[in-house]
């Protein structure tokens, strides 16, 4: 058992970060949110930054900030802990042999600089897949051979083709 452990306490999008959140998630407004719990958002969005190796730093911009409380984090640890150790192991992927980046995947943070460099990780590919869902979702505006008549769907279809498996992708060319 890993002597830290990951996703316990509350976490907060700071900043441009945060503003960014606000305009993806909308609480309790089903019809111009992206998503239905701000940890949602969080969860994929780390998940695309790591997809697209996207990070980025706390921006501390005077912006109120957003927050998932430590009760949203424990509810959803199972999955976060599980992108975590792929991140770990991919990360490790070079420096190491396979099996042992599993076992330091599985083991977790053992001082505290590790589960800061690691807990640091996650939280900058989750800005970052924020910042890369916010352009797609948000900013961009749909195009005509989109197909769709309202920029939500036509955004959404964009992503969703974006992330598609690479064999679907594969056969579209």
């Amino acid at each position: 058992m890993a002597d830290y452990e990951f996703f316990k306490k509350e976490f907060q999008f700071y900043g441009k970060h945060a503003r960014m959140a606000g305009e993806l998630w909308v609480s309790n407004d089903y019809e111009h949110t992206y998503f239905k719990r701000l940890i949602d958002l969080y969860i994929v969005a780390a998940v695309v930054g790591f997809r697209v190796d996207r990070k980025a730093g706390v921006d501390y911009s005077p912006v109120d900030p957003k927050s998932i409380f430590s009760e949203q984090m424990l509810n959803a640890k199972e999955d976060l802990d599980f992108i975590m150790q792929m991140m770990i192991m991919l990360d490790n992927k070079g420096s190491m042999t396979e099996e042992e980046a599993v076992k330091k995947a599985f083991r977790g943070a053992a001082t505290k600089e590790e589960f800061d460099y690691y807990q640091e990780m996650f939280n900058s590919y989750a800005r970052g897949g924020v910042e890369e869902l916010y352009e797609r979702l948000v900013i961009r505006k749909a195009e005509p051979e989109d197909g769709f008549y309202d920029n939500k769907t036509a955004n959404l279809m964009m992503v969703m083709e974006r992330f598609a498996p690479i064999e679907d992708t594969e056969r579209k060319l």
